[in-house]
């Protein structure tokens, strides 16, 4: 009786230890995939890059002059892609916030894009829904800023603190310059 026991011990021991090896492997395979996506902030497969939804309206600040376009206008197209394009390097926030003089500076004398909203757009990556976003700011240059990579969200008539942090302006940065050089 005494080896039938042990047999069986042995025989389910290889099993447990069958079966915690294989857990353990699907955790740490787990783990491969989504443990970097999660550390560099990168939406991986998990979040759309792309916002669905198009501007009513988009305006283009440049050293004192504003011009604005429509779904209409050729221009509307090159500047809203290439800030979409900008918006999808997103990775993560900054703390920071401007008062209207500041935007109101940036309209004057810096080089900024804006984009207004009819309906409330999602934007990709969002991991804190703050509220509606119906505007959109994008400061490209702008005296005494150190020019940071952000986009300012804001509301119907104001903009939020806390802007998203973007890793790559080029897009939108050549789409105003085209802009601003066909004028």
């Amino acid at each position: 009786m005494s080896q039938v026991s042990a047999q069986r011990r042995r025989k389910g021991s290889r099993y447990n230890l069958l079966g915690m090896l294989g857990a353990l492997g699907l955790a740490f395979a787990c783990l491969l995939i989504f443990l970097p996506a999660a550390y560099s902030s990168n939406p991986l497969f998990f979040i759309d890059t792309f916002v669905s939804s198009r501007p009513a309206l988009v305006t283009v600040y440049y050293e004192g002059w504003q011009a604005s376009f429509d779904s209409s206008d050729p221009e509307f197209d090159l500047l809203v892609d290439g800030a979409y394009e900008s918006i999808a390097s997103q990775n993560g926030f900054i703390s920071m916030g401007w008062s209207e003089r500041r935007f109101n500076q940036a309209r004057t004398e810096g080089i900024a894009l804006e984009m207004f909203y009819d309906e409330p757009v999602v934007l990709p990556g969002n991991r804190v829904d703050i509220g509606d976003v119906r505007r959109l700011f994008i400061p490209l240059d702008v005296f005494g800023s150190g020019n940071p990579w952000v986009v300012f969200r804001g509301g119907d008539d104001l903009y939020w603190g806390d802007p998203i942090r973007l890793s790559n302006m080029e897009p939108v940065r050549q789409a105003v310059e085209q802009v601003a050089q066909d004028r």
